[in-house]
């Protein structure tokens, strides 16, 4: 058996996954849940989000999980994406302003 055989092996029967410093056993919706509410980073948000994914498609959670899980995460991940967009275009707004400016000058 080759390290990288391994390595899947491992990583498949592992009882743990490692998120952003947070270990959390088995899926506890609870969990998850509080996670979601209380992540303002969209980097975590898609990685909790990945994971409910993945859990799902292994069976290891329902649908009921599965939509539960998209309820929470879904809005956060819209509002976050939202004030990026809010947040960019004002930049780009600025910086049509100074280029005016300095075309004046």
């Amino acid at each position: 058996m080759t390290r990288v055989e391994l390595a899947r092996i491992l990583k498949r029967e592992a009882p743990a996954y490692q998120l952003e410093g947070t270990t959390i056993e088995a899926f506890d919706l609870l969990e998850y849940q509080k996670r979601a509410r209380e992540t303002c980073c969209p980097k975590t948000l898609f990685q909790l989000w990945e994971d409910v994914c993945r859990r799902y498609d292994q069976h290891e959670i329902g649908e009921y999980q599965f939509e539960e899980m998209k309820a929470v995460i879904w809005p956060n991940l819209t509002a976050l994406a939202s004030l990026r967009r809010a947040i960019n275009d004002s930049d780009n707004d600025v910086r049509r302003n100074d280029e005016n400016q300095r075309k004046r000058a």
